[in-house]
């Protein structure tokens, strides 16, 4: 019997064909009829291959396969999910020694191969035909430099910051003008984090056009960077994605917080996230909006980016050449080209230390803002392409831009310990009364901003390939934002998160997909809840209490033919109304007189007709259905159609009578108290 077969198995090459086989003993193998595997970026349909003792070779499609799970609902294979499992019809497997083989078939311009985190030979009830004991995992703390020789690790490091590179290999004849240190870390920390593989360096160092020998000392010199940077923890792998929440995170090293709770802490059942935030039971108490749930820890059933897909597939200086290196974009950052900025963040951590890094001295909030600002407000490359409109070739330009801001500021947070100095500056900065205990400074939206619709990329010509696997991709970066910068109590209308909007794209979601997600959605709304209840209240609405981003409505959203569409009536019930007491608690707290309101001296600037983003109260004479502003798409008109759908499902009779009342004080003329319930 041959070795225990060492996953993952890397199917990777920089040229098209590349087979990686497995051989194993299956004493039932005549038996098998299904290949299950679970499959790390197999990006596109009939990437890879599978065949079974020199059969025909079976194209990995989403025609030939079921993909498993959620996964299917998002897309399948080239859809919104990284990491996938998925089960292949095959037939020739004998009794005793079989061979797998895995092929990589040819690259798409963009990737150099996926990974098999698991396989097994499945009989036709789903039994296994291959024991555990078959397989044993790769360990990178056993991990070594292939060129150990100091020559060759400075050597490593020389390609790393300055060689020149080619696009792909089908695309030879288009030179980069972005080294390695462009579009990943400086210091290639991120492949040393996240513990990328000797030969994945050396497969995408050959993919780019250098040689096997360049790799290897590309390889060697990320094994070098473990004189400098903690040991990577367990969790730490290419198939991971970053932040994914999950219990115990924070009593981990704060270094290994990036790494999240691993790929299994994704569950299949939106409802499995219950017990995390209910330990004892679903209870108003858990949820009180003056409290501060732990997001980091609660596991949720979606699955967010691996970090191949934060790297930007093109950079900014090969898609839009001097105009992004003489931007302020670009000299905000490390200092590099003729833009007028006046500092730059690497300069400013580096000199500043700690104390610039928990607000002590300068000011990284006003640093960091004006470096986004400089992305999201002044940046116009020519031929950029109509908002909105956009083909998908500008679309990968912009998104790569996005994409290498947030990888700079991962790797700003990652050299300067800001993920323990943030939560400190947030206190020194702006009296923050709910810092998290782990987190990002500021309040420009580096990671919300990533969203494809931030970016109004076209949901039906979109570069993810589908309008689902566009709203995945919305939901990814939306719901990171709020993993690590929810705005600690301490937000300004809507920033550092913009929370009605991310709940417009939950529903986008599920629409699309087919998938209601009645928790997450909770989570996020409880979540928003919380950071309104800082205890400024209601007279300064931009940075208190406001109805637009904590509305109970957005719990219910539609109840058993909306998100809770599956989910027992029970349930719904018990949350939708444990919700909305605490906000009924928090809401009648303020005296009716005391918020800003539409038409008042103390009106919020701008808002003069009642519409659907209203942050303060509509005028007092408003009446649900009315035309104001062009349209009747407001709080008071909501809920005046949405009580008496809520009432219909039971929601607790006695919340439901107190919103009414309040919105009968609230806009005296619209009788809302006719909808009380006996």
């Amino acid at each position: 019997m041959p070795g225990a077969i060492v996953m993952p198995l890397e199917v990777m090459s920089a040229s098209s064909g590349k087979i990686i086989s497995a051989t194993l003993s299956v004493p039932n193998g005549a038996s098998a009829k299904v290949l299950t595997m679970q499959v790390n970026n197999l990006s596109y349909d009939a990437k890879g291959s599978i065949q079974i003792n020199g059969g025909n070779w079976i194209d990995l499609t989403n025609a030939n396969v079921t993909v498993l799970g959620n996964a299917k609902l998002y897309g399948g294979i080239g859809g919104g999910y990284d990491t996938i499992s998925l089960n292949v019809p095959v037939s020739g497997a004998v009794n005793g020694s079989n061979v797998v083989n895995f092929r990589f078939n040819t690259t798409d311009g963009v990737s150099s191969g996926y990974r098999v985190l698991s396989f097994n030979l499945q009989d036709g009830s789903g039994q296994n035909l291959i024991p555990a004991s078959a397989f044993t995992q790769d360990d990178p703390t056993q991990w070594t430099a292939p060129l150990p020789g100091a020559s060759d690790i400075s050597a490593g490091q020389t390609l790393w910051q300055s060689a020149t590179l080619i696009d792909s290999p089908i695309n030879a004849g288009q030179q980069l003008k972005a080294h390695c240190m462009d579009c990943h870390s400086a210091s290639g920390s991120d492949l040393f984090k996240f513990n990328f593989s000797n030969n994945s360096i050396v497969v995408r160092s050959e993919y780019h056009g250098l040689t096997q020998n360049q790799g290897l000392q590309i390889a060697s010199y990320i094994r070098s960077l473990a004189n400098r940077y903690p040991t990577p923890g367990p969790k730490c792998r290419p198939w991971n994605p970053p932040y994914q929440p999950g219990p115990g995170l924070d009593s981990a090293p704060v270094s290994d917080w990036t790494c999240g709770a691993g790929i299994d802490a994704v569950s299949e059942n939106d409802l499995d996230t219950l017990a995390a935030i209910f330990p004892s039971g679903i209870n108003k108490a858990a949820i009180a909006t003056k409290g501060q749930i732990n997001i980091r820890e609660i596991p949720i059933g979606f699955q967010l980016p691996d970090w191949n897909h934060w790297v930007s597939h093109i950079h900014p200086k090969d898609a839009w050449g001097d105009y992004f290196t003489n931007s302020n974009l670009n000299k905000l950052y490390a200092g590099e080209g003729t833009g007028n900025g006046t500092y730059n963040m690497k300069t400013q951590l580096a000199t500043g230390g700690t104390p610039y890094a928990q607000g002590k001295t300068g000011d990284i909030f006003n640093d960091l803002y004006y470096w986004g600002v400089a992305l999201g407000e002044n940046f116009a490359p020519p031929n950029a392409g109509v908002s909105g409109s956009y083909t998908i070739p500008q679309q990968e330009n912009l998104y790569g831009t996005v994409q290498w801001q947030l990888v700079k500021s991962w790797e700003l947070a990652q050299d300067y310990s800001l993920e323990v100095n943030c939560p400190v500056a947030w206190v020194n900065e702006e009296q923050a009364p709910k810092a998290e205990a782990r987190g990002w400074c500021g309040y420009w939206r580096f990671i919300f901003n990533a969203s494809p619709q931030i970016q109004n990329f076209p949901v039906a010509n979109s570069m993810f390939g589908s309008p689902v696997a566009h709203y995945v991709k919305a939901n990814q970066w939306y719901y990171l934002q709020i993993l690590l910068n929810p705005g600690s109590g301490a937000h300004n209308v809507h920033l550092p998160t913009d929370w009605q909007y991310a709940y417009g794209l939950l529903n986008n979601l599920y629409q699309s997909s087919g998938r209601p997600e009645p928790i997450r959605n909770f989570l996020y709304v409880l979540k928003g809840a919380q950071e309104m209840d800082n205890g400024v209240g209601v007279t300064n609405v931009d940075r208190g209490w406001t109805i637009r981003d904590s509305s109970p409505l957005d719990v219910w959203n539609g109840g058993q033919t909306g998100v809770w569409k599956g989910t027992s009536l029970a349930t719904e019930q018990a949350i939708v109304g444990a919700f909305l007491s605490n906000w009924m608690d928090t809401t009648t707290s303020f005296g009716i007189n005391t918020w800003q309101r539409e038409g008042q001296p103390n009106a919020v600037p701008g808002e003069t007709t009642c519409y659907w983003s209203m942050r303060s109260l509509c005028e007092i004479g408003y009446v649900h259905g009315t035309l104001s502003g062009g349209t009747v798409e407001n709080f008071p008109t909501w809920t005046w159609n949405q009580i008496p759908l809520m009432q219909g499902e039971g929601i607790d009779k006695v919340q439901v009578n107190r919103l009414a009342t309040w919105l009968n004080t609230a806009y005296p003329s619209g009788n809302y108290l006719s909808l009380l319930q006996n």
